[in-house]
């Protein structure tokens, strides 16, 4: 691909931009060719004519949960952040919530709270947009982002349309979005009445709690392995497990990780802190390749202890 010709098809594109800035890890090489996008509509436009001329491209809108490597491919970077004025619309009387995809959850999480409507109050302080949300199903202390969604607006590659919440298929930090090339766009929610003033005050003894694991200004993607399910491990492994560690059904897979002592563990710029053994954290100019090698080394640990696979939460591109 040629710059020249590229910005024939693109007039607004950038070349050679540093795509770490972007990131909440603050890693990541120079992207080849950029695209910054505050539309929805305009983003369908953009893919189209990607699709049209054969180009390959990657879309991402906050960067919270995303590991991008040292060196980036030949492909069009394209950061969907749509503008704040794009907002959040609500229908109080039925209390349906919209949201475009590319909106920080936190606006939508903070518009619910100012209007009465509950449901979204424990997701306080997840960094991110509602897209990226809903691609990785985020939750928090027993509210997950798809529990009030009625349906999601995507792009399917030829169409917008809606689907039912159903054909998200979601679980545990999973979607049908990390399978199917569909783009999402936005998300309509049904939720119930609240008291703006204790959903406001639950809200933030939520961010309380999260300032203590992650400290703002923190170079992290949050957890970066999944909790694992009570049901799915092995009885052998429970029993190495006190009770008072399994949360609603789920084992803290920091707990395991705490247990192999990774809690220090340092790969060049790259560390486990020595407050949660979940956590990846880059201390200033790291590198993804140290931030691979400290994850690999952190789950081999725990398969030799427990002969368990722990899985990656952060998104690995």
């Amino acid at each position: 691909m040629q710059a020249k010709l590229l910005k024939k098809i693109f007039p607004e594109l950038k070349t050679k931009v540093k795509i770490a800035p972007f990131t909440a890890f603050d890693i990541g090489g120079t992207a080849p060719f950029w695209l910054e996008i505050r539309d929805k509509h305009k983003l369908v436009e953009v893919i189209k004519k990607a699709q049209a001329n054969h180009l390959p491209y990657f879309v991402f809108a906050g960067g919270s949960n995303l590991v991008f490597p040292d060196k980036l491919p030949k492909k069009i970077f394209i950061c969907y952040r749509a503008k704040p004025r794009a907002g959040v619309t609500h229908f109080i009387e039925s209390k349906l919530v919209y949201a475009e995809a590319g909106l920080p959850l936190a606006i939508l999480v903070g518009a619910t709270i100012k209007n009465g409507l509950a449901g979204f109050e424990a997701l306080s302080g997840i960094p991110g947009t509602v897209g990226g949300a809903i691609f990785g199903n985020a939750g928090a202390y027993g509210q997950t982002i798809s529990d009030k969604l009625v349906e999601i607006e995507i792009f399917d590659g030829q169409d917008i349309k809606w689907v039912p919440v159903a054909t998200g298929q979601f679980s545990y930090r999973a979607s049908i979005f990390k399978k199917k090339d569909w783009l999402i766009l936005g998300g309509r929610w049904s939720l119930a009445k609240g008291e703006a003033k204790t959903l406001n005050q639950k809200s933030r003894e939520i961010i309380k709690m999260r300032n203590k694991k992650y400290a703002p200004g923190i170079k992290c993607p949050g957890s970066y392995f999944k909790n694992l399910l009570a049901s799915d491990l092995p009885k052998k492994v429970l029993k190495q497990i006190p009770a008072e560690k399994i949360i609603g059904g789920k084992v803290p897979t920091g707990y395991l990780l705490e247990v192999v002592g990774v809690k220090g563990l340092k790969r060049g710029k790259i560390m486990v802190p020595d407050y949660h053994a979940n956590l990846i954290l880059n201390t200033g100019g790291g590198k993804a390749v140290d931030v691979l090698a400290l994850a690999n080394i952190m789950k081999q640990k725990v398969k030799d202890r427990f002969n368990i696979k722990i899985e990656e939460e952060v998104r690995v591109i």
